[in-house]
């Protein structure tokens, strides 16, 4: 006995159906938009993207900054500026021009070439200013007075006009040699510029150290362009 062909007629599941359907033949898309433009606003979005973190990083560059001078020519004379790692810093004094000069170090934890005076201008008791081209939080320097030990370096420092707080030190004289040698420190508060004062009638900086954090702004651009380009990403491929 012959038995009926089977046949192919079988009820289908129409959510299968769909479901295949929705998985092989609709193309993706990101909130109605077809591939092609998905395509542009990824490339837009990566264009704005590497457009903002030139800047992004500009603003995150930072790290710990050291001016030791002894990249200067010798003679180099304030006001001058000095540039490293992205970091500019301006260097003035009250007896400007040449009230400051750069060359060689006669001291002890002074090393290389230091910035002293009198300089060119031949002038005594001065400030010297420091004007940084970011916000820092925190300074240090390696010092020494022409002065008997005990005498104090002061610094004050601003965030614009506004005082921010001040620090002072006096070093010691090291065995052999002629003049008191110390470092001179101050954190805790955002500062652009800093002054420096002694009542000695000469002073000389070396390893200017500076520290400054990332500011909040350049984290915002940088972070919300990569989350949006990969946020993008993901939709296309979803």
């Amino acid at each position: 006995m012959c038995l009926p062909p089977l046949t192919h007629n079988l009820p289908t599941c129409s959510f299968c159906t769909n479901r295949a359907q929705s998985r092989h033949l609709r193309p993706w898309t990101i909130s109605g938009v077809s591939p092609g433009g998905a395509l542009m606003q990824t490339l837009r979005l990566a264009a704005l993207t590497l457009a903002l973190l030139p800047g992004a990083l500009t603003h995150l560059h930072a790290g710990v900054v050291t001016f030791d001078f002894d990249s200067d020519i010798t003679g180099n004379f304030t006001p001058f500026t000095d540039t490293v790692s992205g970091l500019s810093a301006t260097f003035t004094s009250s007896g400007d021009p040449g009230g400051f000069e750069v060359g060689p170090s006669f001291f002890q934890s002074l090393t290389g070439q230091v910035l002293l005076d009198p300089g060119p201008a031949a002038l005594n008791d001065l400030t010297l200013s420091i004007l940084f081209s970011a916000p820092q939080v925190s300074i240090s320097m390696n010092f020494a007075t022409n002065s008997a030990p005990g005498v104090l370096l002061t610094l004050n420092a601003f965030n614009g006009a506004t005082p921010v707080g001040s620090a002072s030190a006096s070093g010691t004289i090291p065995s052999g040699l002629l003049f008191p040698e110390g470092v001179l420190s101050f954190g805790g508060a955002t500062f652009d510029r800093v002054v420096l004062s002694t009542p000695a009638p000469d002073f000389a900086i070396d390893n200017l150290t500076v520290s400054d954090v990332p500011e909040p702004g350049g984290i915002f651009l940088c972070v919300a362009a990569l989350g949006g380009l990969l946020f993008l990403r993901r939709r296309m491929y979803w």
